[in-house]
């Protein structure tokens, strides 16, 4: 089976606005996704970036930018506020969860709640995820309090740190990145070489 390869933190708006895209795409050309949790924040240091909000003009662009595209879409959004968010607890939570098959269910409740619904973190302490965590946790039916304590388990953390020094090493410096093979792109608005890719696999 083909399959598609979506490396994601759930604080990128793009990586949002391309999930429900990317599985469409990929349940209409019967190939596999394949969610690739990562944290946004340390890819961008180790490969030297500075997130686009750091930008004022840049920041200002950005924000349009998505709504264009959630309309584009027809998704909702909410932006968050405060933004950037932490996310360093839920993608904790992501690894936990995929050795768990609850990944991609998670990874969906998560995002409408953290972009659609105001309810990403409110703060940037580690505590400050626990009600958004617990909340998208609930949703999928799985129990709060056993997540958060597996997220901050040693082998979530080591987890994650693994998965994003793979990302890192494969080439990936932003969120999201697709893998169709070897084949990378990057950015929600190149799904449609993705597509491509998929047509020629």
């Amino acid at each position: 089976m083909k399959t598609v390869e979506f490396y994601y933190d759930l604080v990128s708006p793009y990586s949002y606005l391309a999930h429900r895209e990317v599985s469409r795409i990929c349940d209409e050309h019967g190939a596999e996704l394949s969610l690739r949790p990562m944290l946004l924040g340390a890819v961008h240091n180790a490969v030297g970036l500075q997130a686009p909000i750091e930008t004022e003009a840049k920041a200002r662009y950005q924000a349009e930018d998505i709504r264009r595209w959630a309309e584009h879409y027809g998704l909702p959004i909410d932006f968050p506020d405060p933004f950037p968010f932490r996310t360093l607890k839920s993608m904790r939570a992501a690894m936990f969860l995929e050795d768990r098959g609850e990944l991609e269910a998670f990874t969906r409740e998560a995002f409408d709640l953290y972009w659609e619904e105001g309810g990403a973190p409110k703060g940037l302490q580690e505590s400050d995820e626990d009600g958004p965590v617990s909340e998208a946790v609930r949703r999928i039916g799985a129990d709060p309090d056993e997540v958060l304590a597996g997220a901050s388990a040693p082998g979530a953390k080591e987890a994650l740190k693994t998965a994003t020094g793979e990302a890192v090493e494969r080439g990936v410096f932003g969120a999201p990145a697709f893998f169709v093979g070897d084949e990378m792109f990057w950015g929600n608005d190149r799904l449609h070489f993705v597509e491509a890719a998929l047509g020629r696999s």
